[in-house]
């Protein structure tokens, strides 16, 4: 069976529901762990996950970033067969399409928060406040980072798959777990950084193989089953944190760097999701689902990159004036007011993305190009440099905030922008509408 997604009813809808609904679990986890405070007209954060440490088995539920990079590898590998029938377009545009439609809508966003740091910073607005804040709206951008590094990669990965097939993923997961075991055992954690690589494209990977049934339904429910078993022995008697996500303190993280841990949640729950996509799409072509997921699906970038506005707006508004209750920390009313939090938060961004919609020929457009009389060899070099300079600017931002220690990050800023140019130049004979 041929996965690869046309018209009418062919559409596998069942991964378009897990995309958005990856997303929007991840959105409602950043909410819940945004536990802003006020005191003395001084804003903090406090960490559920290190006040109440029974709360990081939760993070299990919300840690669903693995879903989407294996949607991902698949759509990408469906648009990559595309570019191959149709042979109407060079490598180098369809690459250039797929990085502009997402460094577009990023670009929008990482530029207007750069511009408000820097007039907050011009008024005067206290350092401590500004580094909060920066952290707040950048701390996501990292997924956009390696998002980038996988997608650059797909022909790449494409073409070993075709000669190759599971033995892709399965050589990078062994490759993460040789990585972990030299970063943890030897003492050499730096190391542990190869794994933003090999963890997330072995990943995609998968995405990769299923689309043309090389991943089959029984592999997949093996693959989930092992890592089922080996999951809770890795937290109970291996060096990992129950923690899905980073917690202060911890010698090892489980997913800055991702680690074997998260590769074996990953492998649970992509192997039962693809497993179940069949039952899942017939019920989802029926009714209204399928105008839904769409709905979903033409919104997800907006929510992923702008979610985190909304939570400055509500904590600047909502605890100064006393509008937002501060109980004490694990309390019934505590969970109250976290049930609110979300609900006031949904509002606002549902707000917000009304807006951004309305505003969609700037916050939504793919990086223009500017035709330019250069060689196609030159043109390929600076589209992958730029991706890569867009990418690191990425990361950093999501290590440092926008105001680290208070301060403009210019340089991270030079290189974001550098990466905006690099990308937009393109060979004459070579542009077209990224669209």
């Amino acid at each position: 069976m041929n996965h690869a997604p046309a018209t009418g009813h062919s559409r596998e809808l069942a991964l378009d529901l897990y995309r958005s609904a990856a997303v929007i679990l991840v959105v409602i986890g950043h909410w819940l762990l945004s536990v802003m405070t006020y005191e003395d007209g001084t804003f903090g954060r406090d960490n559920p996950l290190v006040l109440m440490p029974w709360t990081q088995w939760i993070t299990w539920l919300f840690q669903v970033v693995p879903v989407f990079f294996a949607v991902a590898g698949y759509a990408s590998a469906v648009s990559w067969a595309r570019f191959e029938a149709e042979g109407t377009d060079t490598r180098q545009e369809w690459l250039r399409r797929r990085v502009s439609r997402v460094l577009g809508p990023t670009a929008a966003y990482v530029v207007l928060v750069f511009v408000v740091m820097a007039v907050l910073m011009a008024a005067g607005i206290s350092g401590s406040v500004l580094a909060l804040g920066g952290w707040a709206v950048a701390m996501h951008l990292w997924f956009l980072a390696v998002y980038l590094m996988v997608v650059a990669l797909t022909p790449v990965a494409v073409a070993l798959h075709r000669r190759l097939g599971l033995a892709v993923p399965t050589l990078l997961a062994a490759g993460v777990v040789v990585v972990d075991a030299i970063g943890i055992l030897a003492g050499q954690p730096e190391i542990r950084m190869l794994n933003y690589l090999l963890c997330w494209a072995a990943i995609y990977q998968l995405g990769i193989a299923w689309r043309d049934s090389t991943l089959r339904r029984g592999q997949l429910l093996g693959m989930a089953t092992v890592a089922a078993v080996a999951l809770p022995m890795l937290v109970t008697w291996g060096p990992y944190p129950v923690a899905m996500i980073g917690v202060p303190g911890v010698r090892v993280e489980n997913s800055a760097p991702p680690s074997v841990a998260l590769l074996a949640l990953a492998a649970v729950q992509i192997g039962v999701l693809l497993a179940i996509t069949g039952p899942v799409n017939r019920f989802l072509r029926r009714g209204p689902w399928p105008r839904i997921i769409g709905v979903a699906n033409n919104n997800v970038m907006a929510l992923y990159l702008w979610h985190m506005l909304p939570v400055v707006i509500v904590t600047l508004v909502g605890y100064p004036t006393g509008l937002l209750p501060q109980p004490p920390t694990g309390s019934g009313a505590w969970w109250l007011a976290r049930l609110e939090w979300e609900l006031i938060l949904a509002v606002v961004t549902v707000g917000l993305l009304f807006l951004l919609w309305w505003g969609r020929a700037v916050f939504a457009a793919p990086v223009p190009g500017v035709a330019v009389p250069i060689p196609d060899a030159v043109g390929t070099a600076g589209l992958l440099l730029g991706t890569a300079a867009a990418a690191v600017a990425l990361g950093m931002l999501a290590a440092g905030g926008f105001a680290p220690d208070g301060r403009f990050p210019v340089v991270t800023a030079a290189l974001f922008v550098g990466g905006l140019l690099l990308l937009a130049i393109r060979p004459r004979s070579r542009i077209k509408d990224p669209t």
